[in-house]
């Protein structure tokens, strides 16, 4: 791409032959984000491509009047701007935005990172966050392989019953074949033949218990080894780099809206020498402003370009005619108008005759300028490569002759510049009237000075805690306390609020306007919205879950109603299958008038329990044959034909078939027909059945559209939310959008599916299951499984589409590019956005951990999405993104603090899990084992309440999870206490790191990220304020 790119825009100001490329027009018109100026370094970590544009004038209460200005403005306003596309430059521009390495070769500056880097090597490129995340992975991606290795026991025990039951696919599926629910089934299988359960088996089972909670125990110890190696990664990062917020603070509030520099550096000149004060000042009108004028300079570049696009095609050409007859001039345009293109028109024939027709007919001078005009038009429709790229939006592709017409073209330039005019005048205006301050950073020349300062702030906290105490008591306030400089009162009345600095590259200027103090009111407001998104998305898949509940009720294991069957044997009542003939034919007949009756799932609820007939119909069998033991049943074959008779007449009321009293055979007869029917493809007589599978799957493909779609917009309206709560940092943005990403995630692929299976007290609500059992393993488990495994590939290709689509679209549209400023946009990367990463590693690690106790695959899925995970993270990272901003440690805290929640609920779910009631296990006096005691010999399955938590801890299985449970709150407790006190005991005794002078540091370009919170230094800002224009004035 970068060769025959960088061929075709090597192009000589004045070739005839080639057509300027014009820039993006009209509403597909792509504005660059940063000045085209290629000697400014630019590091727009912030950035981001497609999700939340932070581009997006955001909305600053109240609308305005627009400002006037009292005295002249000191810049003129640009005429020309356009500027042809260079490839080269925007190539050096994408260098420096990607992490790289200086070199020593004048021709190769920088050159790539190494995919292998080391984390040693990574502490002196990127900040602690993206250190620590690399190393996080590493270690989790240890921990999965280990627990998927140790899961083979699981598996063993899980592969010997499937072996012994050999349960029918039906019964029990693929992915269900490895969970607990092979066990159970064993269980099950095992009592109700009248067999015992050994004690063997149930220890076998219980060493699976134990083991998994060993290997939780095991990742319980290591997330407190990541707590402390978190502190560790940042104090080495600290150590191998050099950044400005070793020597900064920053005044969040209580500042004066007039305040000047000197004060404030008067102020903190006493804890040392300041170096540089910067006002953060609210800068969200003028933004809107210059953006707004950013959008007219492209505008205006393209009216440039389609100017010099008309005058081609119009023979408006500048030649040099001072010796050439008035026959060679017109020979001499014509042929520097179609040097490049006749080669290619030359190919096509048919379209040369009719090209040059419209071409000749828009050089005739004869004729007006608008009938030229059209013609140039026509042409240019005619090869739209001629008119500058078939790529062309809005006007610049438009066949509207206005556009072709350099008078009409003219007067758009002209009305352009008054334009611009105007609103370079209002952003003066705003200049001159100056900027309200609402927060300020102070960086200190010694690092000592900082360190003293943020001592300072804690004494004076201190000192106020200790006078509110003894206002409580009735002491005056001041009593005992010795007298002190307060660097937290600023010239006698106003009271600061002080703390160290973020990163320059961590502010969100866009957001300063925006008050700190209704920040939980925006979040508030967010947070509703999202759950409002959320609710509405349940209840829509809720919906399509229950209209198929209105359908005929289906079974999904057939062999519980042939002949053996413990209710129902549909052979003896409709023989459908019967090798003779005329027996299946006048079963066909019999079964119809029940079927037709319709009752659907919801009618038939009180006899189907997870999804078994669960009616006694063996009451009724052989009824059509005389010989039926239930009472009223017809005895003779006179009977028998009188009750065809009345239920088979056309037009009927329905009698009520076998079962006067309850829909029992008309349910019946829907199951022993789909059953028939799923095994045969016979059009006439399963047509009712086929129409309903029609559309209980289309009702299930609309359930998965609107998950799917559901998915699609919680990544985007997490982001969109999070840039709406308008925080000052990046790093809080960035939390923003990572717990509501986990949140959403959670709900709609665990949460949600959970929910559709579950038994609940709801009129028609779908779920059928009050307890684990195996069949709720073969629907919910069979579900997640899936869900993991999808994600486990999914989830890291997603992080990597925006690499794919960017460099996709670098390939096929740079040779259509139209100005330099286009083609910077263009060849800008992705930006690398930990929030979506660890939204993502939040979601698939809880999901993993909260059901892996009787799912063990789901470990074997996680693995597979860390390793994915590192593999493309580095590629991204160290070849195609953007250098990423200066990322705290306060995800991955956010991670590390979710962790030993996943665990309790782990714990918590496997007493449901490991104690349902067939699951081999030992019990304790008044605990009781199996649903089938009674063997052959008991109709009816014995089960637990659903809510019974008790009966399940009377289990050993149950009680072992609810015992590590509570000692894993317990040590939860105990150490968030410890962390707390060693954080609130190392805030205390902040210590310096030994940096040089900032000037020093400065000059030998030791700083990490940007060496100034000025504005104007900041690159992801450069395009709004450039250094030396008059917007930027005193920024």
């Amino acid at each position: 791409t970068r060769h025959w790119g960088a061929a075709m825009f090597r192009r000589k100001s004045q070739d005839g032959g080639t057509l300027p490329p014009p820039p993006a027009a009209g509403g597909g018109l792509t504005i660059d984000v940063e000045d085209v100026n290629p000697e400014t370094p630019e590091t727009p970590g912030h950035r981001r491509t497609g999700s939340g544009s932070w581009l997006s004038p955001g909305k600053s209460g109240k609308k305005r009047p627009k400002r006037k200005l009292t005295t002249p403005r000191k810049g003129e306003v640009k005429q020309n701007l356009y500027e042809p596309p260079n490839l080269e430059k925007a190539l050096a521009r994408m260098r420096r935005l990607q992490p790289h390495e200086e070199t020593d070769d004048p021709e190769k500056p920088t050159k790539k990172l190494s995919l292998w880097m080391k984390e040693e090597e990574m502490q002196g490129k990127f900040s602690e966050g993206i250190v620590f995340w690399f190393k996080l992975m590493r270690d989790h991606l240890l921990m999965f392989f280990i627990f998927t290795i140790l899961s083979f026991w699981a598996f063993n025990q899980m592969r010997v019953s499937n072996e012994e039951a050999n349960p029918s696919y039906e019964r029990l599926g693929a992915l269900g074949r490895v969970t607990l629910a092979a066990i159970m089934i064993w269980s099950e299988d095992t009592q109700r033949k009248g067999e015992t359960v050994s004690n063997t088996d149930k220890d076998a089972t219980f060493g699976i218990i134990v083991l998994d909670a060993l290997m939780m125990f095991a990742l319980l110890f290591v997330t407190g080894y990541h707590h402390m190696k978190k502190e560790q990664v940042k104090e080495e990062v600290d150590d191998a780099t050099i950044s400005l917020d070793d020597y900064s603070v920053v005044v969040e509030s209580g500042l004066p809206s007039d305040v000047t520099e000197e004060r404030i550096r008067a102020h903190f000149e006493k804890f040392g020498e300041v170096h540089e004060v910067v006002l953060g000042k609210d800068l969200l009108e003028v933004m809107n402003l210059r953006k707004r004028l950013i959008a007219l300079e492209a505008n205006h570049e393209m009216l440039e370009w389609m100017l010099k696009r008309a005058n081609k095609l119009l023979g408006i050409v500048e030649i040099d005619t001072s010796n050439m007859t008035q026959e060679e001039i017109v020979v001499a345009r014509w042929k520097k108008l179609t040097r490049k293109v006749k080669k290619e028109i030359d190919k096509r024939e048919g379209r040369v005759d009719v090209f040059f027709a419209a071409l000749e007919k828009a050089r005739d001078d004869s004729l007006s300028i608008e009938d030229r005009a059209a013609a140039a038009a026509d042409a240019a429709s005619k090869n739209p490569r001629f008119a500058g790229g078939k790529d062309n939006a809005g006007a610049a592709a438009s066949k509207d002759p206005s556009n072709y017409n350099p008078a009409v073209i003219k007067q758009k330039i002209e009305q352009s510049l008054k334009d611009r005019e105007e609103l370079e005048d209002e952003i003066a205006a705003c200049v001159e009237e100056g900027y309200p301050v609402v927060t300020a950073w102070v960086a200190f020349e010694e690092e000592d000075g900082c360190v003293e300062c943020v001592k300072a702030v804690r004494a004076s906290k201190k000192r106020e805690r200790k006078i509110k105490a003894k206002k409580l008591v009735g002491l005056e306030e001041t009593d005992g306390l010795p007298g002190e400089y307060d660097v937290r009162t600023f010239e006698g009345e106003n009271k600061l609020e002080i703390s160290t600095a973020p990163p320059p590259s961590d502010i969100l200027w866009e957001n300063l306007h925006y008050s700190m103090d209704t920040f939980w009111k925006r979040e508030l407001r967010s947070n509703v919205i999202m759950w409002g998104f959320l609710i509405i998305n349940v209840f829509a898949i809720a919906g399509a879950k229950i209209t198929s509940v209105t359908l005929p009720p289906v079974i999904p294991v057939c062999d519980d109603v042939d002949n053996g069957g413990s209710f129902l044997q549909c052979p003896k009542l409709w023989n459908l299958d019967s090798d003779t003939a005329a027996v299946a034919s006048q079963a066909r007949i019999d079964i119809m008038p029940f079927v037709k009756q319709e009752k659907s799932a919801s009618n038939c609820e009180d006899f189907l329990e997870y999804d078994q007939f669960i009616g006694n119909m063996t009451k009724y069998a052989n009824w059509y044959d005389g010989t039926s033991v239930v009472a009223g049943a017809p005895t003779t074959a006179a009977e028998v034909t009188a009750f065809r008779a009345g239920i088979e007449t056309a037009g009927a009321a329905w009698t009520g078939g076998f079962d006067k009293a309850t829909h029992m055979d008309e349910c019946a007869a829907q199951i022993c027909y789909s059953c028939y029917c799923k095994k045969h493809t016979e059009d006439d007589f399963c047509k009712e059945y086929n129409d309903n599978v029609a559309e209980r799957t289309l009702i299930l493909i609309g359930a998965i559209c609107v998950s799917a779609t559901a998915n699609l917009i919680i990544k985007e309206l997490a982001i969109r939310l999070s840039f709406f709560e308008r925080p000052h940092s990046t790093t809080a943005r960035e939390l923003g959008i990572a717990e509501k990403m986990t949140v959403a995630l959670m709900v709609n692929m665990c949460l949600l599916p959970l929910l559709m299976t579950t038994q609940l007290a709801i009129p028609s609500w779908p779920g059928k299951f009050d307890d684990t059992s195996s069949g709720w393993y073969n629907d919910f488990g069979n579900t997640l499984v899936q869900i993991a495994l999808i994600n486990s590939i999914s989830f890291p290709f997603t992080l990597l589409s925006p690499v794919i689509i960017w460099r996709m679209l670098v390939y096929f549209l740079t040779p259509s590019v139209k100005s330099q400023r286009q083609l910077n946009e263009l060849w800008t990367p992705p930006p690398f956005l930990l929030s979506e990463r660890y939204g993502q590693m939040n979601a698939a690690f809880l999901y993993t951990i909260i059901f892996s106790s009787g799912m063990p695959l789901l470990y074997v899925g996680h693995f597979v999405k860390i390793a994915l995970d590192i593999v493309i993270d580095r590629i991204m990272l160290f070849r195609a993104c953007v250098q990423p901003p200066r990322y705290t440690g306060k995800l991955a805290a956010q991670f590390l603090y979710i962790v030993p929640i996943g665990i309790i609920l782990h714990f918590l779910f496997a007493v449901y899990m490991c104690g349902e009631r067939d699951l081999p296990s030992r019990t304790l006096p008044t605990g009781v084992f199996g649903k089938w005691a009674g063997g052959p010999n008991q109709a009816v399955a014995e089960r637990d309440d659903q809510f019974d938590f008790s009966a399940r801890l009377k289990r050993v299985n149950g009680l072992f999870p609810f015992v590590c449970a509570m000692v894993t709150a317990g040590l939860v407790f105990i150490a968030t206490i410890v962390l707390q006190v060693r954080k609130r005991k190392k805030k205390g005794q902040m210590e310096a790191e030994g940096c040089p002078p900032l000037s020093e540091a400065k000059a030998k370009k030791l700083i990490t990220d940007l060496t100034s919170y000025r504005i104007t230094d900041n690159p992801v800002y450069q395009h709004l304020f450039p250094p030396g224009e008059e917007v930027s004035e005193g920024l």
